[in-house]
C-alpha cells in the first residue's frame, strides 16, 4: 500500500482542523510513547476500488473536544448520541479524504458506514497495514490503515 505519509497527514490535519478546530501534529505527544487506549476506536471499511479499512484510536479527551467543536456546546450539555454522531461524521469525512488521496479524486468508492468500537477491529492477516501516529497537545492518537495486498 504505497501511501505517502505527507498525504495522510494532510488529510488528518485538514479534517481535524476544519471540523474540530484542533491543530494536529505528526508523531506521538512529547510525554507519551504510544497512543492511549482509553477512548473509542472509530472504524470504516471500504470495498471499492479494493478492500481496505481505517481505524482511529482516539483518547476520550479528544472525543469530547471534537463533539464540543462540532455542536458548539459544552460536553456536559451533549447527549451520548451527539457525542457518537460527531465522531462518526469526522470519520466519514476523513475516510473520504484519505481515499481521494489514495485513489484519486475522480475515483468511485464504496464505503461502509463508520462505526465506533471499544477495541480495535481484527486485522485481516493477508492485508498490508500501516500505522500513522499523531497528537494534539499532550494527547496521542493513531490511524491504522489496512488494505488488501496487491
Amino acid at each position: 500500500m504505497p501511501m505517502i505519509r505527507s498525504e495522510v497527514f494532510e488529510a488528518v490535519r485538514g479534517t481535524f482542523e476544519e471540523m474540530a478546530f484542533l491543530d494536529v501534529a505528526e508523531g506521538f505527544a512529547p510525554e507519551g510513547e504510544s497512543a492511549p487506549n482509553d477512548g473509542p476506536v472509530l472504524a470504516l471499511s471500504y470495498t471499492t476500488p479494493k478492500p481496505g479499512s481505517f481505524s482511529v484510536c482516539l483518547p476520550k479527551a479528544l472525543k469530547f473536544q471534537v463533539a464540543e467543536a462540532i455542536y458548539g456546546e459544552d460536553e456536559s450539555a451533549l447527549s451520548a448520541g451527539q457525542l457518537d454522531d460527531s465522531l462518526l461524521e469526522l470519520m466519514n469525512v476523513l475516510a473520504g479524504r484519505l481515499l481521494a488521496h489514495r485513489f484519486g479524486k475522480e475515483g468511485t468508492y464504496k464505503m461502509g458506514l463508520p462505526t465506533i468500537f471499544f477495541d480495535p477491529p481484527d486485522v485481516v492477516a493477508s492485508w498490508s497495514r500501516q500505522e500513522f501516529p499523531f497528537h494534539v497537545d499532550q494527547w496521542s492518537f493513531i490511524l491504522v490503515w489496512s488494505e488488501e495486498a496487491s
